[in-house]
């Protein structure tokens, strides 16, 4: 009968460890302590287009290879225009 009482409480005891970790991951994370879009490569950096000035999520941006760096624009139709007006 003991033996089945200490099963039950490992158990319990894992049970909880799991829910805990389900509701409070930072409680359990071994990483560092960057915030996650850090971690990630910086997937939510703003970068400006180069035609209109506006901000755009870099990973919702249209990019292009420049001549020295690559270009993100807002829109396709923002790099087709930068394009036109780039043309002598």
């Amino acid at each position: 009968m003991t033996i089945i009482r200490l099963i039950f409480i490992v158990l319990l005891f894992f049970l909880l460890v799991r829910i805990l970790k389900t509701l409070f991951p930072s409680l359990f994370s071994r990483g560092s302590h960057l915030p996650p879009e850090r971690e990630r490569g910086a997937i939510n950096e703003m970068v400006q287009d180069p035609h209109c000035g506006m901000f755009v999520a870099r990973k919702d941006a249209y990019a292009s290879q420049g001549e020295k760096e690559v270009l993100y624009f807002c829109s396709e139709e923002c790099y087709q225009k930068y394009l036109s007006n780039k043309k002598p």
